[in-house]
Order: C-alpha cells, then structure tokens, then sequence
C-alpha cells in the first residue's frame, strides 16, 4: 500500500509538471496560434427589444457611442425591428453562425447630415474579464455586412477603431478618427449589395492599448466615395438619404501571419465599378442683355464617368453655339475638357479610361466639324482635374461633385 501510495503521488506530480510545461508551451506559441478574442453575433440581446435604437440590450459591454443609437434586429420581433424583414429592408441572418439578430448602422448622410451616423462599440472581454490587446501582435478582424434596401447610398471606408477608452459619451455628431488604431477593409471597397453578407476584414497590429473596438465610418464624406443606389423592384422598404448597413458576425483573432486572415489574399474590385451613373444637367441661363461670348460661355456640357459621348442635352448646348460661330467667322472658339478623380485612377488600371478630358474635347471637335465648323477656328485645351467647377457649392456630396467636374467648357476667341 506504501509503495502504490507512493507511486499514485509520484504520477501525480509528473502530471502536474507535464500540465504545466504544456500550458507554458502554449503561452510561448500563442503568436503561432489562432487565439480568439471575441465572436460577438448579438444573440444575448434582450427578447424585450421593442424599438429601434436598441443596440443597449445586445448584451454586456456592447453600446452605441454618439447620440444616434445602432440598432437591433430580432426574429423575436415583428415591425421595425424584425427579422428578416424590417422598417430598412429584409436580410435572413448570416449563414456562417446563423443566429436570430443582427444590428444596424448609418455610414454615410450627404450635406448638412453628414453627421449623423451611429456606431457599434464593444469592449474586449474574454468571460468576465476585460482584454487588452498585445502590443506587437497581429489580429485578424472581420465582420459581416449587408445594405439595406432603404439605402440611397452605399459607401466604403468601413472600418473598426480601436481605442484605450470608450470613443465618445453620447455626444452628437459623428466620429472622425485616423491613424494606426484605425483599420478598414483591406480593399476598402464600396459595398453596394443589398442581398446577402459581404465580410469587412484586414490585419490589425496591436498598440498594446486597445480595450475597445468601434465599428462604422470614420472618415468625413469628403474622403469617403460614394455611389447612389436604387433599390430592387420588389423592396418594401420606403428609400431614405442615407447608407444603411446590417452587421453581425464580429470576431477578432490572434493570427501568426497575415495569410491565415481569410481576406489576405483577395483580390480588388475594378476602379471603374465603383462609377457613378450621374449625369449633371443645367439648362443654360442666358438673356438677350448678355454679350455672345458670355452665351456661349454658359453652355457648359457634362458627362457620365467614363463616357465622352454627347447627351442630348450637350448637343442642344452646342447646336447654339454652331449658329453664333456660323454668324460671326471671325470667331475663335477654345475647348476646354475636364474629368474627375476617380476616373484619373481608372486610367491607371485601364486604358480606355485615360484622358478622358482629351476624349470629350475631341468629341466635340468631331461634332463641330461634321456640322461645318473649320477645325482651324478650334483651340483644345485640356485641364485634367486641375480645376473644379464653379458650379460645385459646399453641400455637395462627392459624387455631386465629380459629377459636376465632367465636363467641357466654351470660351469665345478672336
């Protein structure tokens, strides 16, 4: 009895020492092996969820920061806040962890309610304890989103801040945040699909101070590219000014390399996707008190992104100048093309993008001449993006904006 008595406390000790050389081991290897921090899917969210802005009853240490509140959406609920249809669309929770909530935020507000967006923040908590996250360290952080149906706007520049303290205090207004605690989607792409879940996801490198994560848009409208929507045919849900998306499935985790994150490998949308198909049109303001030159001046012509060819509009602005060039032959007339931005950066991925100031001046030389205009009473001038309309006024959103830099201008010469 002695000797097994012996043996039973000797296994024992082996035991303990074996458990604890392993659980050194792991610690030591925890940069090489996936460790979650949090996998939040809402699902502990009160079955007394009534009313939008409801994001306080999604459980222990999840919050909306500013004064408009994130929503929740439950399959408990009817209404506003049902699931899968609600007063902003109807979406079916995520196949990836299924589930019967999910939440919802602003993004984006054109004009004066560019501040109005709402925000999720969760803290880091691992059970009952808070988590900071590891200086040094590599996380991959995703989450799953879906526009909403009532969206007029859809936006990129979704994102995740992390921060050391909670970002705001119900304060109005939006946030505006930059630098390293900041990560967007790694093709940081505008997600316009109203139908299933598309993920936001990169590599995070951690300060050593971040105790909660934020999810929404953190940049002004004036960094942020936009691009309208139309809702689907069949869509009940009224169309609101805003970009609307549901969330779900947030999950952070401890990645040795940025290739175990799932979105390390993906490839980046097209450029010219993300083109608007606004067309600016302004009917020219003219009288018999002002002078030739000014008339024509005002028959500014515009264009859809990508495009050079004429609308009918343009063709009207320019059939009047053909009958004031055809009544003075003295006259000279200068040319003068224009783009915008974003189609500066399609034409670095793709040639049939380039210099498309140079492609809508030639348009309308084309049309001039073919209509009897001596190409020798013409002056091209091309000006790229390097002059934005003077129609562009302070409340305009980007795609306004850009919309309103395609374009060719006149300027009478003699």
């Amino acid at each position: 009895m002695k000797f097994q008595t012996l043996t039973m406390r000797n296994l024992l000790i082996a035991f303990s020492a074996l458990t604890l050389t392993l659980s050194a081991q792991a610690q030591k290897g925890k940069k090489t092996n996936e460790k979650e921090i949090i996998n939040v899917t809402f699902e502990g969210a009160s079955e007394d969820l009534s009313e939008l802005g409801g994001i306080a009853e999604a459980g222990k240490g999840i919050s909306s920061p500013t004064e408009l509140q994130a929503d929740l959406f439950t399959k408990n609920a009817s209404g506003d806040i049902g699931v899968p249809t609600n007063v902003y669309g109807a979406e079916e929770p995520t196949t990836e962890n299924g589930g019967n909530v999910y939440a919802g935020i602003v993004t984006y507000r054109p004009g004066k309610q560019a501040g109005e967006r709402s925000y999720i923040t969760i803290q880091l908590m691992q059970g009952k304890e808070q988590v900071t996250l590891k200086k040094g360290l590599t996380y991959c952080v995703e989450y799953a989103v879906s526009l909403s149906e009532s969206s007029k706007f859809a936006n990129n520049n979704l994102g995740v801040y992390f921060s050391k303290d909670m970002p705001a205090n119900g304060e109005p207004g939006a946030i505006y945040m930059s630098g390293d605690h900041v990560m967007k989607a790694q093709l940081n792409k505008i997600y316009n699909g109203f139908f299933g879940w598309e993920k936001v996801c990169n590599t995070y490198t951690a300060k050593g101070d971040e105790r909660y994560l934020t999810i929404g848009n953190f940049d002004r409208n004036e960094n942020t590219q936009f691009q309208a929507v139309k809702k689907p045919k069949d869509a009940e849900a009224d169309p609101l000014t805003h970009a609307y998306y549901y969330v779900d499935n947030i999950i952070v985790r401890l990645v040795d390399s940025p290739t175990e994150c799932a979105c390390f490998n993906a490839k980046p949308p097209k450029i010219e996707d993300q083109f608007s198909t606004l067309v600016y049109d302004k009917t020219p303001e003219i009288n018999d008190k002002m002078s030739v030159e000014l008339q024509i001046a005002a028959q500014t012509i515009y264009f859809r992104a990508g495009k050079a060819s004429l609308s009918e509009s343009a063709i009207t602005n320019i059939d009047f100048i053909i009958e004031e060039m055809n009544a003075d032959p003295s006259m000279k007339l200068e040319i003068i093309g224009h783009n915008d931005g974003l189609e500066i950066k399609a034409g670095e991925e793709n040639e049939d993008y380039q210099d498309m100031d140079r492609k809508r001046v030639a348009m309308v030389v084309k049309y001039l001449v073919k209509n009897g205009i001596a190409e020798q009473r013409l002056i091209k001038t091309h000006k790229s993006d390097s002059v934005p309309c003077k129609e562009i006024v302070e409340d305009d959103d980007q795609e306004v904006k850009d919309a309103k830099n395609r374009r060719v201008e006149f300027s009478v010469k003699y």
